[in-house]
């Protein structure tokens, strides 16, 4: 268990593969990728670019790509754009992000075989 300094408010916190931010600052994190999570729902929305999510949400582009990395997005089909524009910086988030461009694909697929 190591106690590490938040990245974000400096606060005293104990580091978890899951978390990497306090309490505070990771409920912070999650009405944020709620915000993002309700813009890319709507199926206009659905083929944003990183900036068009990040001026329409006031969400930090840093926190998106963050999400993206981390695979939060993975059962939800978005934009191969937002996908690429958080390249990955390790073998794990690399995966993440091929699966999320895989699951784009299929359903991309399925919607043009639904339409057939």
């Amino acid at each position: 268990m190591d106690v590490f300094n938040c990245p974000n408010c400096n606060s005293l916190f104990v580091m978890t593969k899951f978390r990497d931010v306090c309490d505070a600052c990771y409920k912070e994190e999650e009405a944020q990728y709620d915000k993002v999570y309700a813009y890319i729902r709507k199926k206009t929305n659905r083929t944003a670019s990183m900036m068009q999510v990040v001026m329409e949400t006031g969400v930090e582009e840093r926190l998106i790509i963050k999400f993206v990395r981390t695979g939060k997005f993975h059962s939800f089909p978005i934009s191969e754009f937002l996908v690429k524009s958080a390249a990955p910086t390790s073998r794990a988030e690399g995966y993440a992000a091929n699966a999320a461009i895989r699951s784009l694909r299929i359903c991309r697929h399925l919607k043009m075989k639904k339409s057939a």
